[in-house]
């Protein structure tokens, strides 16, 4: 069930309304495919293309997508499991620098994230309605299974917004 926007850490709120009514796994299937559609029809060239100097390209974009839906949901499942130790934050940016994404193309990307996506279905399809009101703290912040599950599709959901009106 869509998590109600008051027991989301207030950074994270974008991303829950970038969802929609249905149930998470649809959404989860729904944006694989929008993404793998965006992947499938890019060229090389629009791949490296960042619309303002500064700006993360396609390819940082997409690695940048599949690095967050890892950590959130290696998250998810610490919270699943009762972690009881503050989980820690991290900078995207550093991760994106470091990432190498300009030596790697659409095609071995696409395969990256449809696998990490297959898991992250897989992991939540097996959590008890116990488990997905689980919580535990990340950075400062309290969260639930349920809650980042919704900011694993909601994220993508954004990206592809930014996708779709700044760069293709």
């Amino acid at each position: 069930m869509k998590p109600d926007l008051n027991t989301v850490p207030e950074f994270y709120r974008g991303y829950i309304e970038c969802t929609d009514g249905n149930s998470l796994m649809e959404q989860f299937n729904q944006s694989a495919h929008q993404i793998s559609l965006i992947m499938d029809r890019l060229k090389k060239k629009t791949a490296a293309y960042s619309y303002l100097e500064g700006k993360w390209s396609l390819k940082e974009i997409f690695l940048h997508i599949i690095d967050c839906e890892r950590i959130f949901s290696y998250r998810a499942l610490c919270l699943s499991r009762g972690e009881k130790q503050k989980l820690p934050s991290f900078d995207q940016d550093k991760y994106v620098m470091r990432s190498e994404a300009s030596l790697r193309d659409v095609k071995s990307l696409k395969r990256e994230f449809l696998a990490v996506r297959k898991s992250t279905i897989l992991m939540f399809s097996s959590f008890s309605a116990k488990q997905w009101q689980s919580k535990g703290i990340i950075g400062s912040h309290e969260f639930t299974v349920n809650i980042l599950g919704y900011i694993i599709v909601g994220h993508l959901n954004h990206h592809v917004k930014i996708i779709e009106s700044r760069y293709i």
